[in-house]
């Protein structure tokens, strides 16, 4: 069983993810609201969340897991605790309790369909065998990658925006594509496939790879790269990564 204190928008995904590879899920949240899943099982506060799990998902803001973490420092004790939490790091995570377990990880949205990147950073309490529980566990939504605290800001960018980004993306193509005519049902179709499709490739090739593969000299793909190229799209995309991973 997986512990989740949050069900808003990650942890609820978390949870569909969860749920999906068999996983029971223990919940809380304040907000009845966002409890809508009704195969969660329910706890009453965050307090029997950590108490009765051994591996905690906080999907909850900074502060509210700062005050978490504080107020439960016994029941803590010998959790796994994981906090997808940007900017908040490890060492003022730890210096709350000095024994306190806990990874760092930045996901996204995707972890409900069981295509999430999982990057992690385990704290300095976290032992071998307590490592391979967490991963054994979390790589049923998805894939996870060990990585160092320092490059986390620009790995939310990264991996924690970018279905959002991606989205904005495919959306102008959307709209392009019905206001050529396309039903929106056949749009949604042939996007969807692309993306998946694209994903896929990047798993085996570089973006360089994948271009070269498509577009053909003097051809429809040349033409529209150089528009997208003369709108400064490329030069957004990498403003708006630098931008949003400034260090914390």
């Amino acid at each position: 069983m997986i512990g989740i204190i949050g069900l808003g928008k990650l942890g609820g995904a978390f949870a569909q993810g969860f749920l999906n590879s068999g996983i029971p899920v223990l919940a809380y949240d304040p907000n009845a609201e966002n409890l809508k899943e009704e195969a969660v099982q329910r706890a009453k506060s965050d307090s029997e969340v950590i108490e009765q799990s051994t591996i905690i998902l906080l999907t909850i803001k900074p502060a509210e897991l700062l005050e978490v973490l504080r107020k439960n420092p016994e029941a803590a004790q010998g959790k796994i605790l994981v906090s997808p939490a940007a900017r908040l790091r490890l060492e003022k995570m730890e210096a709350i309790s000095p024994g306190l377990k806990i990874i760092r990880i930045m996901p996204n949205i995707g972890a409900s369909v069981a295509h999430t990147p999982i990057p992690y950073v385990p704290g300095k309490n976290i032992s071998e065998e307590e490592e391979a529980s967490f991963l054994e566990l979390f790589s049923r939504v998805g894939v996870a990658a060990k990585v160092n605290e320092d490059n986390m800001n620009i790995i939310t960018a990264i991996a924690g925006s970018s279905p959002a980004y991606f989205a904005y993306f495919a959306r102008a193509m959307h709209d392009a594509a019905k206001e050529a005519g396309l039903s929106e049902e056949t749009a949604n179709i042939l996007l969807a496939q692309s993306l998946s499709g694209t994903g896929a490739l990047l798993s085996k090739s570089s973006c360089e790879e994948i271009m070269e593969k498509v577009t053909t000299k003097g051809g429809v793909t040349e033409e529209g790269i150089k528009e997208l190229e003369s709108a400064g799209v490329y030069q957004a995309i990498k403003h708006a990564i630098k931008f949003q991973s400034k260090k914390e």
